[in-house]
């Protein structure tokens, strides 16, 4: 049975939750680029099933939020999914050449082709062994070696300086095992 408007008691209530929906993802997710898009899914879901159903909803804000858990859980198995296969996005160049980001790090014209092929795998390696790290580990490995201080690093993503320390030694000695294959 469609509906041609939702109740406004009902949209009211949507909306009001909001908030409390954002900080739901924040705390599940953490990853704010993340928790948008897992927002703007939830209240999609939300006003289609509204649309479709026959019966009024009795909790509003227990629907909504079992809404809100399955769009999150969906989104980190797709996000395992994504760390587990290690995909590299690839992009054409103008002369139709498929190319990727690691391949433009072991671009050098001075080595020998040998020498290219062994940075090109250790490159690819590690571009796997970032994106099978846990969010917070990859982004403190990252602005590391990008040359920003456990404080810094600590600022900027909101968690203890010892804990962004950590973070850095169990990210590189993961990336390390990797390299050797002492994993």
């Amino acid at each position: 049975m469609e509906q041609d408007d939702l109740s406004p008691e009902i949209e009211a209530e949507l909306v009001s939750l909001r908030p409390a929906l954002e900080r739901f993802f924040q705390r599940q997710l953490h990853d704010s680029s993340a928790v948008d898009d897992c927002v703007d899914e939830t209240y999609a879901r939300a006003y289609q099933s509204l649309r479709q159903r026959a019966l009024p909803v009795r909790h509003p804000r227990a629907w909504f939020f079992k809404i809100a858990r399955r769009v999150c859980t969906q989104y980190r198995a797709e996000e395992q999914k994504h760390r587990q296969t290690g995909q590299i996005h690839y992009y054409s160049t103008a002369d139709g050449e498929w190319r990727s980001e690691v391949d433009d790090l072991a671009d050098d014209t001075d080595q020998q082709p040998e020498a290219v092929v062994e940075r090109r795998d250790q490159a690819r390696l590690l571009m796997r062994g970032l994106q099978a790290l846990p969010p917070y580990q990859q982004t403190a490995v990252m602005l590391h070696f990008a040359g920003q201080s456990a404080r810094e690093i600590s600022v900027q993503t909101g968690r203890p300086r010892r804990t962004v320390n950590d973070d850095i030694r169990r990210g590189i000695m993961r990336l390390r095992r990797l390299v050797h294959n002492t994993d």
